[in-house]
């Protein structure tokens, strides 16, 4: 019997960039599958009438400071905080309405420090979380109370 040498259809070098392309590949795929998973989807046309209430009413924290005597940093437009359980959204229905600063820690005034700022007008989410709920209350009073401010049409 006569043997002849295996000869390969492909080189090695090029066998191992093509596993490589698949291994990235399959990275990126899962990648962008986590990226969607965070987001709660499109809003329905209540979730989104909800939505543009808490954006045009006052800010949350700042109406308590508000009830409570103290300065508010709230000086128009609010961002729609979404409440999170393990680290993700619940849903847009648990949302509430929060000023730049209380949400994003943008400062009222441009020469006013960040300490100045907690001082005046209580403590930021995005500075920490458990300053602000411990001044404010946790997610589920704050959402409880919003809801509350909702039904009876009084715009926090």
């Amino acid at each position: 019997m006569k043997r002849t040498p295996l000869i390969r259809k492909t080189p090695i070098a090029d066998r191992q960039q093509f596993v490589a392309r698949v291994v990235v590949g399959a990275a990126i795929k899962a990648k962008k599958r986590l990226r969607q998973s965070r987001s709660t989807g499109k809003p329905t046309k209540a979730e989104s009438r909800r939505i543009d209430q808490l954006k045009t009413g006052e800010c949350l924290c700042c109406w308590l400071n508000r009830q409570q005597g103290r300065p508010t940093a709230h000086f128009g437009g609010c961002d729609a905080h979404h409440v999170l359980s393990g680290g993700r959204r619940i849903g847009h229905m648990a949302t509430l309405g929060l000023c730049p600063w209380h949400h994003r820690a943008l400062r009222p005034y441009a020469d006013m420090t960040d300490a100045q700022a907690t001082e005046l007008f209580g403590p930021s989410l995005a500075l920490g979380s458990k300053p602000f709920h411990a001044a404010y209350g946790s997610d589920e009073e704050l959402l409880a109370l919003q809801e509350q401010l909702l039904a009876c049409g009084v715009s926090p």
